[in-house]
């Protein structure tokens, strides 16, 4: 018998795969079956380029009503950033197909770019229009273009990534000792979901360009992150306002981005206490967010960037745990969550029974990006 030849982490994931997806089962019985994250990734790709795409602007709407076949006004920029990040995952799979889809996509979204009180930024929606830029919104297209950059080779995109993290750097200040606020027209609160991916896109550049001034920002705002928005667990509040209370609900994307941050300050300077943190961090999130049926307590917008997370932990620490976790949650999240048409809604432990009438692109390109990146980190083990 097979499954009395696997390790324990072997059998753990056979098992979960076994038993939450028989149609893979049933697919090869003589072999521990892997989920074909590739194809789902690429299916709802599809299905999102059906339900929002909007051929005349070039751009992907915010949400559609596929009931009556009505598309909104363009996505907003937090959800043109997981769909440019999500693109970016299919072309390193199939750059043939994906790469220049991903590029003029890239180039189309410079609609939203704005100049305001003399530094340019992505807005939250093209102009022209009074000024409304996000801080975490423009960390998110730090990370992707510098993705697209990585794939094409092409400069503009560096070029573009490290304007972007010049707006994001715009938003610090030193009340509170520190950190980014969240929203440049209300500056009243400095949130986890700004900081963390700050960091990250900071060490991202900074393994781009090997300029110094990036690694030094990264552990600055890191510091500070730690100090002012660290729960004893490991996991991360949502923010502080200015008055000092902190808001200490949590959410996955926040302690995500922290894990991704030591996970990248340990390939960089080898110290182990920041891989330990990360395993830290990561062993808090599973037992908070993660159900052992692959469920995952939290919106797909948040959680998508856990597994992620996990991913990149599992690539430092080379602990297959990882892997057998994503792997569970993404197979419960295609058997259990997406509908009959292919669409998934917003949270990942729960949906309407029934056909979705109603889809947004965030809610689309989160179980995209985090199919395909599960696909492209498959392990060679």
């Amino acid at each position: 018998m097979l499954l009395q030849t696997l390790s324990a982490g072997q059998f753990r994931r056979a098992f979960a795969i076994l038993a939450l997806s028989p149609a893979i089962a049933q697919a090869d019985p003589d072999k521990v079956p892997t989920p074909p994250f590739k194809d789902w990734g690429k299916e709802a790709m599809e299905v999102l380029q059906k339900d929002l795409w909007l051929p005349d602007k070039k751009l992907y709407a915010e949400k559609a009503n596929v009931a009556q076949n009505k598309q909104d006004h363009p996505a907003f920029m937090w959800g043109v950033g997981v769909q440019l990040s999500a693109m970016a995952a299919a072309a390193s799979l199939e750059p043939e197909k994906y790469l220049s889809p991903m590029q003029e996509y890239a180039d189309a979204i410079q609609v939203y770019w704005w100049k305001h009180d003399g530094i340019e930024g992505f807005d939250v929606q093209p102009g022209p229009k009074s000024s409304d830029r996000y801080y975490d919104d423009n960390a998110w297209l730090v990370l992707a273009l510098a993705e697209v950059h990585e794939l094409t080779k092409e400069k503009k995109y560096l070029d573009r990534s490290e304007a972007t993290f010049r707006f994001v750097m715009s938003g610090e200040d030193d009340k509170l000792g520190g950190g980014l606020y969240w929203r440049e027209v209300e500056k009243s609160s400095k949130n986890t979901c700004t900081n963390a991916p700050t960091i990250v896109s900071a060490l991202r550049l900074y393994q781009l360009t090997k300029d110094e001034k990036y690694l030094e920002t990264a552990k600055r705002i890191y510091a500070w992150t730690n100090k002012t928005l660290q729960d004893e667990d490991g996991l991360f509040w949502d923010n502080i306002r200015l008055n000092g209370r902190v808001d200490r609900r949590k959410f996955t994307y926040n302690s995500a981005l922290m894990i991704r941050a030591n996970c990248l300050l340990h390939e960089i300077t080898d110290e182990a206490k920041y891989l330990d943190e990360a395993k830290r961090i990561a062993t808090s999130a599973e037992k908070l967010w993660i159900h052992p049926t692959g469920a995952i307590s939290d919106s797909g917008r948040f959680a998508h960037l856990l597994l992620e997370a996990l991913l990149e932990l599992e690539d430092r620490d080379k602990n297959p745990h990882w892997h057998e976790t994503v792997s569970r949650c993404l197979v419960h999240l295609r058997e259990k969550m997406r509908d009959e048409n292919g669409r998934y809604p917003h949270r990942w432990d729960r949906r309407r029974p029934g056909p979705m009438e109603e889809v947004m692109l965030l809610n689309q390109a989160s179980p995209a990006r985090a199919y395909l990146m599960a696909a492209r980190e498959i392990p060679s083990r």
